[in-house]
């Protein structure tokens, strides 16, 4: 196992905001490429948004990265003007903790509607960090 050091932690932090950048600016294949082959998420699908409630399926962990990202990349730059169509830097409370090949990644998002509370684990492989596991879940104010 590699040693807890501050280089890990700040460079799992920079594996972090190049994929936070990339989903400010619906990049999908450089979000796509963030994700490791064998990752999963918990989406945030409907969450605080008003909209009918999601089939209970769509809120089981899935394969990959978040249908809801996915979607997101590709209307947002119809729908809006951009990049960025997201505020990365707006992050709060960020904790990366490092133990060995793992880096567990905590934040939130405030806004006046809602508290956006996130989860990423990264992987370390081939010297590279990837994201294995995303949760994403939206608290209504």
């Amino acid at each position: 196992m590699a040693a807890l050091n501050g280089d890990d932690a700040a460079s799992a932090e920079a594996a972090l905001f190049s994929f936070l950048r990339s989903f400010a600016a619906c990049d999908l294949p450089a979000m796509e490429a963030a994700f490791a082959p064998d990752a999963t998420s918990f989406n945030a699908v409907n969450a605080g948004t008003g909209d009918p409630a999601p089939e209970r399926q769509s809120l089981k962990r899935a394969p990959g990265m978040p249908d809801g990202m996915r979607r997101l990349a590709l209307t947002l730059p119809k729908e809006r003007p951009g990049p960025p169509y997201h505020r990365p830097d707006l992050i709060n409370d960020l904790m990366v903790q490092v133990v060995g090949d793992i880096a567990l990644c905590t934040f939130h998002f405030d806004n006046p509607e809602r508290l956006g509370r996130r989860t990423i684990i990264l992987v370390r492989r081939a010297g590279g960090w990837k994201i294995l596991h995303l949760h994403a879940s939206n608290q209504q104010l």
